[in-house]
């Protein structure tokens, strides 16, 4: 026993003693710090937003480059993220909720602003805990045309709308004016304006002025048929007309040229022939738009029914917007969510996990490539892509 007793004194001084020396001799290999700086040539980047169903406290921005499908960094989005791309494609705005205990505990809604080139934090905008918690259509989370103030979706589930300052870093309004409608539309040829559809199938435009606050607002006239025609409230925008597509395959066109918002004769997808197999649309950010060719890109899946109205993409259906026809129909590839590179001329979807890459400078898109893995669970896809206007 006195044999043991030296053994084990002796292991642990000679622990204690090795612990001393490692103490002065080894450091760290690495420091953590906020931001992953990209390289300057990285400018071709595609944002992929992660709900990541599985553990929603843990969204995601996944940036990826565009030429390559190379993974070049993240940025963390707590609790049922959004995200947006500064007009100027410097910043990411980001939507989130944080739980002091992660899933309990006081509750803080933020948009936070990140640099888009360093992927870090810059500062913290604080909300009145009410936004949106629900998935990424692109349309609950946006911007002023002329980039000076951000507009968001709240649900309690009593429905308004958020306005933020950005250079003030302040929520400024809250705009109850909006309760009955649903998705924050900003218009392309008015500064601080914005569009969304109301549950008796109207469209309900408001201006803000310098201060976000309501300076006019119109009702419009009846759209759509709620019961008989439902729409999906993301609109395809094109020479700031907002092209509506309907549960059963109507376009519904809104042209904001004027002082007032007018519609156009309304027309369909589909022949009869397509009627036929019950080919509808379906997905979530399912539908985009190319100002430059006029085109206008729609997700569809074949023996639609009640309910299935996010349903996979069989097909992806490209039709000629001058004409009203259809001018082309490839594979599906499943994607549920696009988006136009107006620029580059290229078209993004994804399935939620894979991002496919297509080129749509001629009549029928022609797939690049596919990022494998780019999420777990992706509803929407963003170019960086600079946007002008106002």
């Amino acid at each position: 026993m006195r044999n043991s007793a030296r053994w084990v004194a002796a292991l642990v001084l000679g622990g204690v003693a090795l612990g001393v020396q490692a103490q002065g001799q080894f450091q760290p290999l690495e420091t953590f710090k906020d931001g992953t700086l990209l390289p300057e040539d990285a400018q071709d980047r595609i944002y992929v937003m992660d709900f990541v169903f599985s553990h929603m406290t843990e969204s995601r921005v996944n940036v990826f480059d565009g030429k390559t499908g190379k993974f070049l960094g993240m940025v963390p989005v707590g609790m049922m993220g959004h995200m947006q791309l500064s007009n100027d494609g410097k910043k990411i705005y980001t939507m989130t909720t944080y739980h002091e205990r992660v899933t309990r505990g006081k509750r803080t809604d933020v948009v936070e602003v990140w640099d888009a080139q360093g992927l870090a934090f810059e500062k913290e905008i604080i909300l009145p805990n009410n936004r949106v918690q629900g998935l990424n259509y692109r349309n609950l989370f946006s911007q002023s045309t002329d980039g000076k103030l951000i507009i968001l979706q709240n649900a309690t589930p009593a429905i308004s709308v958020a306005v933020v300052d950005v250079e003030k870093g302040e929520h400024v309004e809250e705009i109850t004016a909006v309760a009955g409608c649903w998705s924050v539309n900003p218009l392309p040829n008015r500064p601080r304006s914005f569009m969304t559809v109301c549950g008796d199938g109207s469209l309900l435009t408001i201006d803000l002025d310098d201060n976000g606050k309501v300076a006019s607002q119109h009702r419009s006239e009846r759209m759509f048929s709620v019961q008989d025609d439902p729409v999906f409230i993301l609109p395809a925008m094109v020479n700031n007309k907002a092209h509506y597509v309907s549960f059963y395959g109507t376009i519904y066109t809104a042209d904001f040229n004027g002082e007032q918002v007018t519609f156009e004769p309304t027309w369909s997808l589909l022949s009869e022939e397509d009627r036929a197999s019950a080919w509808t649309p379906g997905g979530y950010n399912l539908i985009a738009a190319h100002e430059g060719n006029q085109r206008l890109y729609v997700l569809m899946h074949a023996n639609g029914e009640e309910g299935t109205h996010k349903a996979a993409a069989d097909e992806m259906w490209v039709y000629d917007l001058t004409q009203k026809k259809r001018v082309a129909r490839i594979p599906g590839l499943e994607m549920i969510s696009l988006a136009v590179d107006e620029p580059a001329q290229r078209l993004l979807g994804t399935d939620g996990s894979k991002v496919h890459i297509f080129d749509i400078s001629g009549e029928e898109p022609t797939l690049i490539r596919t990022i494998e893995d780019a999420a777990e669970s992706a509803l929407q896809v963003e170019p960086h892509m600079v946007k002008t206007g106002g």
